[in-house]
């Protein structure tokens, strides 16, 4: 349990050192006092979003196809993808 909660904490905090929680989960909101997520949900969460990506990404694709204006926006979320790839 101790590992697991440990990986957690360091892959959060290497997620927010390159800017790429948004992709993630939300920030935090300006009225809201405190975060939405921890340092360590973050972690999780980002593990959990690339296996998404992977497990769907022929679909996605085929989702950009019909939707050329948002190819940036697809790209900028599979580079925050590589980057937390590179984490883990």
């Amino acid at each position: 349990m101790t590992l697991a909660y440990s990986s957690g904490i360091f892959q959060g905090t290497e997620l927010r050192k390159k800017q790429v929680q948004k992709y993630v989960s939300r920030r935090k909101e300006p009225k809201k006092r405190y975060r939405r997520r921890s340092t360590f949900g973050v972690g999780l969460d980002g593990e959990k979003w690339v296996n998404y990506l992977e497990q769907y990404s022929n679909e996605v694709e085929q989702l950009m196809k019909l939707t050329p204006s948002k190819r940036r926006f697809y790209q900028q979320g599979m580079r925050a993808a590589t980057l937390i790839q590179s984490i883990s």
